[in-house]
């Protein structure tokens, strides 16, 4: 997985690209957790380019979001491919997490 780090007013935009899953949750953690301990608590996953989430994937997102919401903060989750957003839709995550077709509408929404 390659995560690309961009910052737009005031909003950290993580680019995912590759799987979320077993072998790449680790290193996820650590860079999202760094983000969130320099204060970066308004986050957009865009999952534009990520092509597999599993059960390890979607726990690190459920992590992080709890982890930034105890500092005032959100996790936005956009441009799902349909695969990805079914995962959401089965486990019902898309109920937990804001999903905008796009990282600018997601922005937006901050």
């Amino acid at each position: 997985m390659k995560i690309v780090v961009d910052k737009k007013n005031g909003v950290t935009i993580l680019h995912l690209k590759g799987n979320l899953d077993a072998d790449t949750v680790a290193p996820f953690k650590r860079q999202a957790y760094q983000l969130v301990e320099e204060g970066c608590v308004q986050l957009v996953m865009d999952c534009q380019t990520l092509d597999f989430i599993d059960s390890m994937g979607l726990g690190a997102l459920i992590s992080l979001l709890r982890r930034v919401r105890t500092h005032a903060g959100d996790v936005k989750v956009c441009a799902l491919s349909k695969d990805v957003y079914s995962v959401f839709e089965i486990t019902r995550l898309h109920r937990l997490f804001d999903i905008l077709p796009d990282w600018q509408t997601a922005l937006s929404k901050f």
